[in-house]
This record gives structure tokens, sequence and C-alpha cells, in this order.
């Protein structure tokens, strides 16, 4: 019986060692497993994307890439105007919040700004602040938080005499509570055609989806 065993050990050895180039049951030339070269073959295919790269930052839910910023931009710059009521002038200069949109974890704030006059117009900043605001017809108290910009798209700048100019910009997502009111300003540099509007959370939450 050990004969036998023997006999039958040597020659699958010989047969695994071979270099005949015949494929023995699921082994092949090399002596490696068919499923261990598909399986590299499986690992050198696949892709994996760098965290830093636009396309990553696009798989991740809640983020958005630069250029996807942009297409979204160019999306609200090309859409009509979706708010009427809230205008500001200080005397020939109209500041204008055409709509606002959403996507992800952004806001986006369509602007135009009219220079009505032949004085160009150099801009200094456009803000936005959440502040309180007492009851009834009392002035903006002096309690403000400042909302950075994630995001500028258009000319804010300088609006040439007798021209108009679209902007959008977004801001990370938020809403106001009770008794708290958005105040954006557009400020003149070295000048004082100072603009002011004032949003509320209902118009907020009717943000249009983009």
């Amino acid at each position: 019986m050990k004969l036998v065993f023997s006999f039958l050990t040597g020659i699958i050895f010989l047969l695994f060692s071979t270099g005949s180039g015949a494929q023995v049951g699921k082994y092949t030339l090399s002596g490696r497993p068919v499923f261990d070269q598909g399986f590299s073959t499986i690992i050198r295919s696949s892709v994996v994307l760098d965290p830093d790269t636009p396309a990553a930052a696009e798989k991740k839910p809640g983020v958005i890439s630069e250029e996807a910023l942009k297409i979204c931009c160019e999306k609200v710059n090309s859409d009509k105007r979706r708010i009427y009521y809230l205008s500001t002038r200080n005397g020939k200069m109209i500041l204008q919040l055409k709509g606002i949109y959403t996507r992800e974890t952004l806001l986006f704030f369509h602007f135009s700004l009219n220079n009505r006059s032949n004085l160009d117009y150099d801009m200094d900043s456009i803000r936005f602040f959440v502040a309180d605001r007492a009851a009834g017809r009392k002035p903006v108290s002096p309690k403000l938080t400042e909302l950075a910009p994630v995001y500028v798209y258009g000319n804010t700048k300088i609006i040439r005499g007798k021209s108009k100019e679209p902007s959008v910009i977004a801001l990370r997502r938020f809403t106001l509570p009770p008794g708290k009111r958005l105040l954006i300003e557009a400020r003149e540099k070295n000048g004082g055609r100072h603009l002011q509007l004032q949003a509320d959370n209902n118009t907020l939450i009717r943000a249009r989806l983009i």
C-alpha cells in the first residue's frame, strides 16, 4: 500500500513540475491556480479615485466639485427672474435678487446690478449677514453674523455706466430662526452708493432645485 501511495505521489509531482505546455486541472504552466490569475487581472483593471480629484469629490455625498459648481452657476445665470419683491436702489444704482436655488449643501443667490448712471460703479464687496430684527419698523440691531461665500460667478468688480451685470454667489445651506433676517449688502469702493436687501426665512425655504 505504501508503495502504491509513493508511486502516485511521484506521478503527481512530475505532472505539476513539467514545462510541456499542457494545462492540468485548474492549474496553469507556472503552477499558479487559474482563479489567482483572474483575481490579479481584476485588481490591475480596478480604478481608484484620488480623494482630492474633482471626480472623487463628486462621488462623495454632499460635496460639489469646482467644475460642478460652475455648471450650476451657469444654469442659474441663464434662468429667468423668479423673485420680484427683493429689489433696492440708491440713486441710479439698482440691486435685484432674482432667485435662490439649491443643490446638495449649497444655496445659490442670483443677482443683477443695474447701473443707470454715467459713472462706473466700483464694487468693494457683496456681503451676507444674519441679523436680529426688532418687531415693527424699528431699525436692525448691530448684532451681525457674517456668512462667507463659497463660490462667486460673474462680474462683481465693476459695473460700467449704462450697463447691467448678473452674478451668482454660492453659500453653505442655512435657514433662519424666528426673529432673524438675512442682510445682503453691496458696497461701492470710495463711494456712497451702498445697497442693502433683506430676506426672511420664507424666501430661503422656497429655493428652487438645480
